[in-house]
């Protein structure tokens, strides 16, 4: 090959990650292509099981152990309340965590 050029080259996209989880967040705020919802006091939270898999061990746990014939549609959690999912779910779609001073202060 001309210039010295032996293999394949790598080409960052840097935007592309961020872009990946801008189009899951917006799947899930929808509806779209979710496979499985979390059920947190009587709230019902659609979401991809994979994002919460790779965001959370206890998630990742809960979603491979067992069978997959086993495997659930519906968890539901009783040791969070629903408005920490919310934001511990927008922050394995948005990668920014938000917190009111309310839920932060002693």
């Amino acid at each position: 090959m001309a210039g010295g050029v032996d293999g394949p080259i790598g080409i960052p996209f840097p935007d592309h990650s961020s872009d990946i989880l801008s189009g899951l967040n917006e799947q899930r705020t929808q509806g779209l292509l979710c496979d499985v919802v979390i059920l947190v006091e009587g709230r019902e939270f659609p979401t991809h099981r994979s994002v919460l898999a790779a965001c959370s061990q206890y998630f990742k746990k809960l979603f491979t152990s067992g069978a997959v014939v086993d495997q659930q549609n519906v968890y539901e959690i009783d040791f969070v309340s629903a408005e920490a999912l919310t934001a511990l779910m927008d922050f394995a779609y948005t990668a920014t965590l938000t917190v009111s001073w309310s839920t932060t202060a002693p």
